[in-house]
């Protein structure tokens, strides 16, 4: 006498029973199959040196003043950062996108914003220190006031206001170029960091030909060199 076999909607009840829970922790288990870490991504704010090489000029000002500008070799820049670890659902985290942003202190007379795109690989030395070496890209924006004024007035017809309704005119230049850089990331926490940094940009060409008034013609402005700086930062 052969034995009754069991109905087939209570073995399949019985089949799901056994394979939910075992399915279940295989996602919960990191490093298995199937489970994924969420992104990545890092943001830091601090400051750096940097090459910024243009001569002594007169620059013209709003109200048909002139002032003038100082030699300069070098200048302070605010920078920041936002990275994000490319390789994170992998569980590694040593291959970064990195995006640097910075800002030129040089007395708002030559104004310089600079992005720094690029791809940085990291080397684990300790539990929490790193060493990362990275390729870039720059594209920087130079600007120069040129002395134009445009004013709003206050009605239609009326005389035109300088203040507050007014901005100065600025002529400005695009640059781009590219570069290298090392950094050594010191870890303060799970997710506070210490970041210092020294690297190398080179561009293609000058700002040059800020030809606003017969004073500036030829004035130009070098941004090539070394830079260096250190930055804190959070990881999220």
């Amino acid at each position: 006498m052969s034995p009754t076999p069991t109905p087939r909607p209570l073995g399949l009840l019985l089949s799901l029973g056994l394979c939910l829970p075992a399915t279940a922790a295989a996602e919960a288990r990191p490093g298995e199959e199937g489970w994924h870490r969420p992104p990545q991504l890092a943001v830091e704010l601090g400051g750096s040196w940097s090459r910024m090489v243009h001569p002594s000029t007169y620059v013209p000002t709003s109200r048909d003043l002139v002032r003038t500008v100082d030699a300069r070799s070098g200048a302070m820049r605010l920078s920041g950062g936002l990275h994000f670890n490319i390789l994170r659902s992998s569980d590694r985290n040593d291959l970064w996108w990195t995006n640097g942003v910075d800002w030129y202190l040089a007395g708002g007379d030559v104004e310089v914003l600079a992005f720094r795109p690029g791809l940085e690989k990291r080397f684990t030395l300790s539990k929490r220190l790193t060493l990362g070496v990275s390729a870039f890209g720059s594209a920087a924006e130079v600007a120069v006031p040129t002395g134009q004024v445009t004013a709003q007035p206050p009605d239609p017809g009326g005389p035109p206001q300088f203040e507050p309704n007014y901005y100065e005119a600025k002529s400005k230049r695009w640059i781009f170029g590219g570069g290298a850089a090392g950094a050594l990331n010191v870890s303060s926490g799970r997710f506070p960091y210490t970041r210092v940094q020294v690297g190398y940009t080179q561009y293609i060409k000058k700002a040059e030909d800020f030809q606003v008034t017969s004073d500036l013609e030829g004035f130009s402005v070098s941004l090539s060199g070394p830079w260096a700086g250190a930055l804190v930062g959070v990881n999220l």
